[in-house]
């Protein structure tokens, strides 16, 4: 399955959090941006792009206005650092990541966050280069690992997060059983899946 289609394959029968994690950043899939985007980072005045981008990807439903300072805070420079978007040939941003950072576990991680795409602009092959992007540079920050947390509904994500070596990070039974019902429909769909590694308990 391309990640870049804009609908998920299959609709699971329970939407249940995750985590995901690597525990490395080498070896990080290397993909371009098709001509016609560029990827920029923070700048003042982002916020209302990020929010937009958020809305027009039609997978967040409703968001509250102050929720990007809730995630972020107000450091330009941290956010100038960490947010990433991808933008269209006229400067107007369409797709956002952040190669983000958080305490989890009693550890400092890095923490691949609020991942996003305009539905006008999905199917277009920019979700694995920004991929690229944040996960380079997270690496280049100094982190030497990194996690993130999505839902087993996002399929399309998971797809995405698994062709980047990120890997199932169960922390109760639920999420056990979540994880093999979901990657066992993700090997009959035909999804990028680590199905043959099967899925490791938390640690």
């Amino acid at each position: 399955m391309r990640v870049e289609t804009q609908r998920e394959p299959f609709r699971p029968d329970k939407d249940v959090r995750v985590q995901m994690v690597r525990d490395d950043l080498e070896d990080i899939p290397i993909f371009a941006l098709p001509a016609g985007y560029l990827i920029r980072w923070y700048q003042p005045g982002d916020e209302g792009h990020w929010t937009r981008i958020h809305h027009e990807s039609a997978g967040y439903g409703d968001l509250k206005p102050t929720l990007f300072t809730d995630q972020f805070g107000t450091d330009g420079n941290v956010m100038g650092r960490r947010i990433a978007f991808v933008c269209r040939e006229d400067g107007y941003p369409i797709s956002t990541n952040a190669a983000w950072m958080n305490g989890w576990r009693g550890q400092h991680w890095g923490r691949v966050h609020w991942v996003a795409t305009c539905a006008s602009e999905q199917g277009k092959g920019l979700s694995k280069p920004l991929m690229t992007a944040v996960c380079e540079r997270l690496r280049n920050l100094g982190h030497d690992r990194a996690y993130l947390s999505t839902s087993t509904a996002r399929v399309r994500a998971i797809s995405l997060y698994t062709a980047f070596g990120f890997k199932p990070f169960p922390e109760s039974e639920e999420e056990e059983r979540a994880w093999e019902m979901l990657l066992g429909s993700m090997d009959e769909a035909g999804c990028v899946s680590k199905r043959k590694e099967g899925v490791p308990r938390s640690r």
